[in-house]
C-alpha cells in the first residue's frame, strides 16, 4: 500500500471528552472534558516535539487533544475530514440500506477504512519521511487499524485508552504497529460512554 514510505504516524484516538448523552449542541462543538484536557497535556510530553506535521479531524474535540503537542511543537494543525468520525457507519447511504442492508455494517466500516487511508496517503504523499501525528475518532482508528494490519499480513497492537496512541512505521514496505499508553489518568472503563470517557 505505501511502499515507498519511510514514514512514522503517531495515531491518537481523541482524549476524553464531554459525555455524547446529554450534550444538545453540535457533536464537532463537543469539547474535551477536564480530564481529556490532562490527558492531552500528557500526550504532547509523551509524544514530544520531534514531528513534522500534526492532522486531525475537524471535530473540536479531536483538535483540542492535539492543540497542546501543536503549541509546543509550534505547528499549525491540518485538518483532514477524512479524518472525521463514522459516526454509526450509515455512509455510504446507498450501499448500506435495502438490499445491501444485512452487509450494511461491513460496507460502511470499509468505507470508513478507505477515507481513513485516503488521509494517510496524502500524509505520505506530503511528507517524504519523518514523524507525522494525526488524531481522529474511536470509530474510525480500529477499521483503519485493522485494514491496515489485513494488507501488511500483521498482527492488530493492543488497544490503548484515552490519552494513548498507537505508532505506525513504513519503511521498506513493511508496517509495524505498536501501543504506547498514556502517562496520565485515563478512564476506569475505556468502554464507558457516559461521564466523557
Amino acid at each position: 500500500m505505501f511502499y515507498g514510505a519511510d514514514l512514522t504516524v503517531h495515531l491518537v484516538p481523541h482524549c476524553a471528552s464531554v459525555a455524547r448523552d446529554g450534550w444538545v449542541g453540535n457533536h464537532d462543538d463537543r469539547p474535551l472534558s477536564g480530564a481529556g484536557r490532562e490527558q492531552a497535556q500528557a500526550l504532547a510530553g509523551a509524544v514530544g516535539t520531534g514531528i513534522d506535521a500534526i492532522y486531525t479531524s475537524p471535530a473540536l474535540r479531536c483538535r483540542q487533544t492535539v492543540e497542546p503537542l501543536a503549541a509546543a511543537s509550534r505547528l499549525e494543525l491540518v485538518e483532514l475530514p477524512e479524518l472525521y468520525e463514522a459516526d454509526g457507519f450509515h455512509q455510504p447511504a446507498e450501499w448500506v440500506d435495502g438490499v445491501f442492508a444485512p452487509m450494511g455494517t461491513a460496507v460502511a466500516g470499509a468505507w470508513t477504512a478507505g477515507r481513513a487511508l485516503g488521509a494517510l496517503a496524502r500524509m505520505a504523499g506530503t511528507r517524504a519521511g519523518g514523524s507525522v501525528v494525526a488524531c481522529s475518532h474511536g470509530d474510525v482508528i480500529p477499521v483503519l487499524l485493522s485494514s491496515l494490519a489485513g494488507a501488511y499480513r500483521i498482527p492488530l497492537p493492543p488497544l490503548v485508552t484515552r490519552g494513548g496512541w498507537y505508532a505506525l512505521r513504513f519503511a521498506d514496505g513493511r508496517l509495524a504497529m505498536a501501543s504506547h499508553s498514556g502517562s496520565h489518568r485515563s478512564c476506569p472503563n475505556p468502554r464507558r460512554r457516559a461521564g466523557g470517557c
